[in-house]
């Protein structure tokens, strides 16, 4: 079952050579676009609205398709709407994970799905910042390129690496080995920036990278632990801060008892206690009921 959330992991072994899947970003083979919004602004507004509607009720796949199809239309009418850009990119990084990807034979759909995020959260960052497009146009490092980006790029950030770690980590470890020093210095910039992001966002990443990463890659359960803690304590009704905990910390240092509370907690919260995350949360239950059911076999 593919369970596992936001991130990426570390390395196995310091002499493995991997060639991984790449891919093309958006940056090298999108030509600029001219908006069009003048023309059709009420299109548009439309599309927006209709959007907004049915991502509400995104516990229904259905409606999430409705809201991701919505929002493409309007940022093709408009290619320099960021904030429609980033919603894009969240509603179809939340198909894959909390639709999609609970579908044991839907592997190669999950990972277009999570493609398409990724491509759109670069979307995002290309109508953010010329500065930025002309860097990556130019061949810089994605890593150095950020720099010249501000607290607003944030979300973007955040959704691209979020959506390419998943999809590398579907695609097999070597792709994952291929991506994961970006990932991780992507999210770097996030915490520096903005560290309450998505109820401490960065911090659960870090959580999951300390804890899932060996020892000889930078996995160290002292930083997990304390990143985890960190985002617990800001949104402690976040669910998926307490999934991953149990996932990538508790297994690592084999504390049975910790991941049966972890789980324990979210499968029998209340997801309405955090409103706006409620579908996320829900999400969430869903995963810790299965993780749950693998207690025995990750404790040795």
């Amino acid at each position: 079952m593919r369970i596992r959330s936001i991130i990426l992991v570390g390395v196995a072994s310091a002499l493995l050579v991997a060639c991984g899947t790449t891919r093309d970003a958006a940056w090298e083979v999108e030509e600029p676009t001219t908006p069009k919004a003048e023309a059709h602004a009420g299109q548009r507004e439309q599309l927006l609205a209709e959007a907004k509607e049915a991502w509400e009720k995104r516990d229904d796949e259905a409606e999430v398709k409705k809201a991701i199809a919505a929002w493409r239309e309007a940022t093709e009418i408009d290619p320099k709407d960021y904030d429609s850009l980033v919603s894009l990119a969240r509603a179809e990084y939340f198909l894959a994970d909390c639709h999609v990807g609970f579908d044991e034979n839907a592997k190669e759909e999950y990972k277009k799905i999570l493609e398409s995020a990724t491509r759109s959260a670069e979307r995002a960052l290309m109508a953010i910042s010329d500065e930025f497009t002309k860097k990556m146009r130019s061949g810089w490092r994605i890593e150095e390129a950020v720099q010249v980006l501000d607290k607003r790029a944030v979300p973007a950030l955040y959704w691209r690496s979020s959506a390419l770690g998943k999809w590398a980590t579907a695609d097999g470890f070597a792709t994952l080995l291929s991506y994961k020093d970006e990932v991780k210095a992507i999210m770097q910039r996030c915490l520096d920036l903005d560290q309450p992001y998505y109820f401490y966002g960065p911090d659960r990443y870090f959580g999951v990278f300390y804890g899932r990463a060996p020892a000889m890659s930078g996995g160290d359960l002292n930083k997990s632990k304390h990143h985890f803690e960190i985002s617990l304590s800001k949104y402690p009704d976040y669910f998926a801060t307490r999934v991953l905990m149990a996932d990538d910390y508790a297994v690592k240092a084999q504390d049975k008892q910790l991941y049966r509370e972890l789980l324990e907690y979210v499968i029998n919260g209340d997801p309405e206690a955090l409103p706006e995350a409620a579908p996320e949360n829900r999400c969430e239950q869903r995963k810790a009921k299965l993780l749950l059911e693998e207690i025995e076999e990750r404790f040795e």
